[in-house]
C-alpha cells in the first residue's frame, strides 16, 4: 500500500518571524527537510512545529516525529493528533494508531478528511477493503487539498475501488494550482501516457522530473514500437541518477522488454549494465534467469549455464530452483553436453517431482522417448510404424505437433507417396508451425523440386528458406542452389543477383565460390565476357572452394576468353595458356581432359596454327578416346562429343587436302567407337566412296 504523506495546511504567518517562516515553507516546498527544519525550529508556536513534523513525514522518519511529539510534551491539536495517529501506522502499531484517530475529535475539515484517508487506510491493512470505501465515501473531499485526494484516491485503489479512485485522479490532474508532485503521482497513476507525457513535460523538480520520466518509460517500453525511446529515458536517468526511487526496476524491466522483442544482445547488455549498477541484483533469482536467457539465445551456452546456476542459488523455493535447474540442463543439450544435460533432468525430477518443471520433464521425456522410437522406425525403413508413433507424438503436445508431422511427410516420401508428401510438406511451409520446421519443410520443397527440374518453383523456395534461417549453416549452401536453379530456368539477372547476394552475406563462406560460378556462367550466357572473366577469378581465389568448384571456374574463365578472341586475337593466347593449365591439373578426369584438349585444338585453329591443331585433336582426342577405351575408361557425353567433333574437323581438313585415306580412317574410328555421330561417319564414308576413287 502507497503511504499516505501528510500534507501541511496553512496557517497564519507569525507576524515577528515572517521570513523565517517563509524560508521554511520554501524549503519544505523543495524538498530541503533538514533546511526546512533548522529555519522552523527557531520560531516559536504550532506552525512551526507542524512544519517541522511534515518535514519528518516527508522523510518517513517515523521515530523522529513520535520523538518531537514526545519531547514537546501534552502538545494538544488536530494536526497533532493525526500525526501521531499517522507514524503510529506507519511503525506497524494499527491498534494505537486507530484508537488515537477514534479519539481524535477533528472539527476542521482538512483533518477530519486527513483524519477519514488514515481511517480508511488502517481498515484496508485489516482485510475491511469494504469498510475503508464506506469511510471515504462519508467524506466530503470536493474542497479538500489536492495531496488530500490523492491519499484517498490511492485507498480506494487499493480497496478495489477503481473507478472512484480514477475519478479523484483525474480532478488532481486537472487542477493548474497544485504541486506539481500530487499532479505528477497522479498522472502516474492514471497509467495513460499522454497524461504522463504532460506531467513529464511541465516537471521542474528533478525528483518529480524523475519519477514522471520513470513512469513514461515503462510504459514507452510496454509498447514495442516505442522501445528504443523509453530505453533512451531510462539509460538517460539511470545515468545520473543510478539510486533514485524506481530505476533499477525499470532499467530491469528494459532488460525484460528486449527479451521479449527478441532482442538478444540488448538484453544481455542491460542485465550485465544493471548487475554492475546494483551488485544486489545478482542475488535475484529472476534477473539472473532473463540474463541466462538471452545468453543461451546468443549461443553463448557456456555464461546462459552459469547464470542459470546463479538463478538456482537466488531462488527462495522449490519451483523457482526447479526452473533453474531445468534451463541448465537445456543450455547444456544446446552446446552438446548431453549427459550433464540428462543429469540436471534427472535431478529435477528426483528432488522436486511435483513442481512445475518437474512435471513438465515428465511429459517431456515421454515426448522425447515417443520422437526417439520415431526416428529408429524411420532409420530401420518401417514407415508405417514410424508414421504411427509420430501420429501418437503429435496428439500429444502441440509443441512437438509441427516436428512430428515433419517426420511423417518424410515417412510418406519414403513409402513413394510424393504428393502426399509434398502436400504435408507445402501445408507445413506455409502454415502456423514451429519457426525451424517451416524452415526445414521449406528446404525439402526446394531440394524435391529442383531434382523434379521445377526451376523456378525451386529457386524461390532455396531463396525463402535462406531468409528464414539466415544464420543457418545451411543457408549459403541454399542461396548458391537457388542461383543454380535460377541459371538452369534461364533468368540469369536472377541468378547473378542471388549470388551477390551470397557474396555479401556470407563473406567467409565456401559458397561464394559456387555462388561465383553460377555468376560466370550467366555472365557469359549474356555475353558479358569481361566481367565474367573477373567473376570468375574470384571464384578461383576463394578461400577453402572446393577442388570441383574451383576447376570449374577455370574452364568457364578459359571458354570466356576464348569468346572474347573475336575481337582481340590476344585473348586466344590467353585462352590457350589456361586450357593447357586447366589439362595439367591432377584431378583432372581423363573424359574432362579429353574435352580441355578439343577446346586446345580448336584455340590452335583461330590462332591460325593448324598444324598444332591438327596434332592436337589427332594425338590428345582422338587416339586418347581410343586409347581410354580400350582400357575401360567410361566417357561422358561431353567427351563423346569432343571426340567426334575433333574427328570431323580431322576429317575436313584431310579432305581438303585431297587425303582421302586418312579421312576414312579416322571416320572408321569414329564408326568403331559407337558414338551417337557414328551415323553421320558412316555417310561421310559412303559419299567417298561414291566418288568412285576406292573400289
Amino acid at each position: 500500500m502507497k503511504s499516505i504523506a501528510p500534507i501541511l495546511f496553512a496557517f497564519a504567518p507569525a507576524l515577528l518571524s515572517a521570513g523565517e517562516m517563509d524560508i521554511a515553507r520554501e524549503a519544505l516546498r523543495d524538498g530541503l527537510w533538514e533546511v526546512a527544519r533548522t529555519h522552523a525550529a527557531r520560531l516559536e508556536g504550532d506552525e512551526a512545529k507542524l512544519l517541522i513534523l511534515e518535514t519528518y513525514a516527508r522523510e518517513r522518519d517515523w521515530r523522529a516525529l513520535v520523538q518531537c511529539l514526545d519531547l514537546w510534551g501534552g502538545i494538544t491539536g488536530e494536526g497533532f493528533a493525526y500525526y501521531r495517529a499517522l507514524a503510529l501506522a506507519e511503525l506497524g502499531d494499527g491498534e494505537a494508531a486507530a484508537n488515537q484517530i477514534a479519539a481524535a475529535e477533528f472539527s476542521d475539515p482538512v483533518y477530519a478528511a486527513l483524519g477519514a484517508v488514515l481511517r480508511a487506510r488502517l481498515a484496508v491493512k485489516a482485510g475491511n477493503a469494504q469498510e475503508a470505501a464506506d469511510i471515504l465515501r462519508k467524506v466530503d473531499l470536493a474542497g479538500a487539498e489536492g495531496e488530500t485526494k490523492l491519499a484517498a484516491a490511492d485507498v480506494l485503489a487499493v480497496a478495489g475501488e477503481r473507478p472512484a479512485a480514477e475519478k479523484l485522479w483525474r480532478e488532481i490532474v486537472a487542477a493548474t494550482n497544485l504541486d506539481e508532485r500530487v499532479t505528477t503521482a497522479a498522472a502516474v497513476n492514471l497509467g495513460e501516457i499522454a497524461l504522463i507525457e504532460s506531467a513529464y513535460a511541465r516537471a521542474k523538480s528533478t525528483v518529480t522530473r524523475r519519477k514522471a520520466g520513470l513512469a513514461l518509460a515503462l510504459k514507452l517500453v510496454e509498447s514495442k514500437a516505442s522501445l528504443e525511446r523509453g530505453a533512451g529515458l531510462i539509460r538517460a536517468i539511470v545515468k545520473d541518477s543510478p539510486d533514485a526511487d524506481g530505476a533499477k526496476d525499470a532499467y530491469l524491466a528494459l532488460a525484460e522488454a528486449y527479451l521479449d522483442a527478441d532482442e538478444y544482445n540488448l538484453a544481455a547488455e542491460a542485465y550485465r549494465v544493471a548487475l554492475e549498477t546494483w551488485p544486489e541484483t545478482a542475488r535475484m533469482a529472476k534477473v539472473q534467469e532473463g540474463r541466462g536467457w538471452a545468453l543461451r539465445k546468443l549461443g553463448r551456452n557456456e555464461e546462459a549455464i552459469e547464470a542459470f546456476s546463479r538463478a538456482e542459488e537466488s531462488a527462495t523455493n522449490d519451483s523457482d530452483r526447479a526452473d533453474a535447474i531445468l534451463r541448465q540442463g537445456d543450455a547444456l543439450a544446446d552446446c552438446g553436453r548431453g549427459e550433464e544435460a540428462m543429469a540436471k533432468y534427472r535431478e529435477v525430477l528426483e528432488r522436486y517431482p511435483e513442481t512445475p518443471s518437474g512435471e513438465k520433464l515428465k511429459v517431456m521425456m515421454h515426448l522425447r522417448d515417443l520422437e526417439t522410437r520415431g526416428r529408429d522406425l524411420y532409420r530401420e525403413y518401417k514407415f508405417e510404424e514410424a508414421i504411427a508413433v509420430f501420429e501418437e507424438l503429435a496428439r500429444s503436445s502441440q509443441e512437438y505437433r509441427s516436428r512430428a508431422e515433419y517426420f511423417q511427410m518424410l515417412c510418406l516420401y519414403g513409402l513413394g507417396k510424393d504428393e502426399a508428401a509434398l502436400a504435408k510438406a507445402r501445408a507445413l511451409a506455409d502454415g502456423d508451425s514451429d519457426a525451424r520446421v517451416r524452415a526445414e519443410a521449406t528446404l525439402w520443397i526446394a531440394k524435391y523440386e529442383y531434382n523434379r527440374r521445377n526451376w523456378k518453383t525451386s529457386c524461390a523456395y532455396f531463396a525463402a528458406f535462406a531468409s528464414m534461417r539466415p544464420d543457418s549453416s545451411e543457408a549459403p549452401s541454399a542461396l548458391a542452389w537457388s542461383a543454380r536453379a535460377a541459371f538452369a530456368d534461364n533468368d540469369f539477372a536472377l541468378a547473378i543477383q542471388t549470388a551477390a547476394n551470397l557474396a555479401e552475406r556470407y563473406q567467409d563462406s565456401q559458397e561464394r565460390a559456387a555462388g561465383f560460378v553460377v555468376q560466370g556462367e550467366s555472365l557469359i550466357e549474356l555475353a558479358r565476357f569481361d566481367e565474367a572473366v573477373l567473376v570468375l577469378d574470384r571464384a578461383i581465389a576463394t578461400a577453402g572452394a572446393p577442388a570441383a568448384e574451383r576447376a570449374r571456374a577455370q574452364m568457364l574463365k578459359a571458354d570466356a576468353l576464348f569468346a572474347m578472341g573475336a575481337d582481340n586475337p590476344r585473348r586466344y593466347r590467353e585462352a590457350l595458356d589456361a586450357y593447357r593449365a586447366i589439362r595439367l591439373g591432377e584431378s583432372l578426369s581423363p573424359a574432362a581432359k579429353l574435352s580441355v584438349s578439343f577446346k586446345i585444338g580448336l584455340t590452335l585453329e583461330k590462332l591460325k596454327r593448324l598444324d598444332e591443331a591438327q596434332d592436337e585433336y589427332y594425338t590428345q582426342v582422338v587416339l586418347a578416346y581410343r586409347q581410354g577405351r580400350l582400357q575401360g575408361v567410361r566417357y561422358d557425353d561431353d567427351a563423346r562429343a569432343a571426340f567426334a567433333r575433333a574427328a570431323f574437323r580431322l576429317v575436313d581438313e584431310y579432305e581438303s587436302r585431297g587425303q582421302e585415306n586418312r579421312a576414312m580412317r579416322i571416320l572408321e574410328l569414329v564408326v568403331a567407337s559407337g558414338v551417337p555421330a557414328a551415323k553421320e561417319a558412316e555417310k561421310r564414308l559412303d559419299r567417298i566412296q561414291m566418288r568412285g576413287k576406292f573400289l
